[in-house]
């Protein structure tokens, strides 16, 4: 009953995993599109185009870090076939951390 509940835990994650992605790519798109078509005087176009642009690619480096993070194999941290439990797994060690400090 539990590997059934794990199983589809794992597939919730991966699709959250996919939206977060193609959600953070629609935003650095919507960004590279603010940098067009202001009428207003030069400087005040630079500074937009400017914040535009950075916005943009923070979106793109977000995007760059999460898919090297989560595109590495499952790792099993815990393996005991004798508990009747799917093994635990983590995609990085740093998540791991991040655990032990909200307990």
């Amino acid at each position: 009953l539990r590997i059934p509940r794990w199983s589809e835990e794992v597939q919730l994650l991966k699709e959250e995993m996919r939206r977060v992605r193609k959600t953070l790519d629609w935003e650095a798109r919507q960004w590279e599109g603010c940098t067009e078509s202001w009428t207003v005087n030069a400087a005040v176009t630079e500074g937009i185009k400017g914040y535009a642009t950075r916005q943009a690619q923070v979106r793109r480096d977000l995007l760059a870090h999460f898919t090297r993070m989560w595109d590495k194999p499952l790792v099993p941290v815990v393996n005991d076939e004798d508990s009747g439990e799917a093994p635990l797994t983590a995609l990085d060690p740093s998540l791991e951390m991040l655990v032990e400090e909200e307990d």
